[in-house]
């Protein structure tokens, strides 16, 4: 599919892409995407060097059918809300080695506490299979792979899997393979595990896979009907919560708008991120048959990188095409007002 001229003005990076509507319709997805750095004093600076992702980009990119979402795809047509992703490594202040952090996460109305661990083993007590105690670490990823969860499929009559994170640690048919072998690494604080028993929501902050609950449960049914008489539109049950990537607690009520207060605490050796989420507006319109028509850009991803004390952000923005691209002028995307 083909998509407009785009005239732009604005360093921030702006792509068009092509998407099928759910009524059949062709549309411009417009997305603006811009990077920032904060120093110690939380001064925000643009970078302008965002990169709009096409597709997932896993941690694990020799293996990426296994691996967690490091950043999640930019493409969709619309987001309910703004998701708040964050990709990085617990870290003390200074860099000083731990056994355990709590790592707290602080966006406007959100709040998110992880507490990491170093690393521990499965051994066998008095109750069941239990957690030794964490070894010291300097720098532990928050991805989902070190949480609680998991998927064993090793007896056919007897899959397990915890849905809400398939790649975590804990979560097998035969408690008793899991002696000696790693355990998880993060947890919700309020919710430590005892035992093999115990059975925590996962706890993470990373974006969530397209296969973990509850997005799946949003994908719509891609049954044969679904083949014979819409495919390649989304299934006629789709919901659009499908695209919201950020771990529980950390998807807004509506949308934030930039100006929210951030923290990000004990994941930078130079201590807490602490800074104002940057006010930036934009305009977005097509110019068809001569009227310039606007579709207000909304916020629906911030990501923060505590590690490199860098945010990013992004925008989306809709424009149903005519059946004849000869009717559009140019899109136009540009900026009414710069960092406060």
């Amino acid at each position: 599919m083909n998509v407009p001229e785009l005239k732009r003005a604005t360093a921030a990076a702006v792509e068009v892409v092509p998407q099928w509507g759910m009524d059949g319709a062709v549309l411009a997805v417009v997305l603006i995407k811009e990077a920032f750095v904060v120093d110690r004093r939380g001064r925000v600076s643009r970078t302008h060097d965002a990169v709009v992702h096409r597709t997932d980009v896993p941690w694990d990119e020799d293996a990426p059918e296994a691996s967690s979402v490091r950043f999640p795809c930019d493409v969709c047509v619309h987001k309910p809300a703004t998701d708040v992703v964050v990709v990085g490594s617990a870290v003390a202040a200074y860099a000083t080695r731990q056994t355990s952090l709590d790592v707290l996460v602080e966006v406007g109305p959100l709040r998110r506490a992880v507490r990491v661990f170093g690393p521990r083993v499965w051994y066998r007590g008095a109750l069941g299979m239990t957690l030794s105690e964490p070894a010291p670490f300097e720098s532990v990823p928050v991805r989902w792979e070190l949480a609680w969860g998991g998927a064993d499929f090793t007896d056919p009559a007897r899959p397990v899997e915890e849905p809400r994170n398939p790649v975590g640690r804990g979560v097998v048919a035969d408690p008793a393979t899991l002696e000696h072998q790693p355990g998880p690494q993060i947890e919700d604080p309020a919710d430590l595990i005892e035992t093999h028993r115990t059975r925590p929501p996962p706890a993470g902050l990373a974006a969530i896979g397209r296969h973990y609950h509850p997005r799946r449960t949003f994908a719509g049914t891609a049954d044969e009907r679904w083949l014979r008489e819409r495919m390649p539109l989304p299934p006629a049950d789709f919901d659009d919560r499908f695209h919201q990537v950020a771990a529980p607690g950390l998807t807004a009520a509506g949308r934030l708008r930039g100006g929210e207060p951030v923290l990000v605490s004990n994941m930078g050796a130079q201590g807490p991120l602490s800074f104002e989420l940057p006010r930036l507006n934009f305009f977005a319109g097509m110019r068809r048959r001569g009227e310039l028509v606007e579709s207000p850009p909304a916020l629906d991803t911030v990501t923060l990188l505590p590690n490199e004390r860098r945010v990013e952000m992004t925008w989306r923005a809709v424009f149903t095409l005519p059946r004849s691209l000869r009717e559009v002028d140019f899109l136009q995307v540009h900026e009414k007002a710069r960092v406060a």
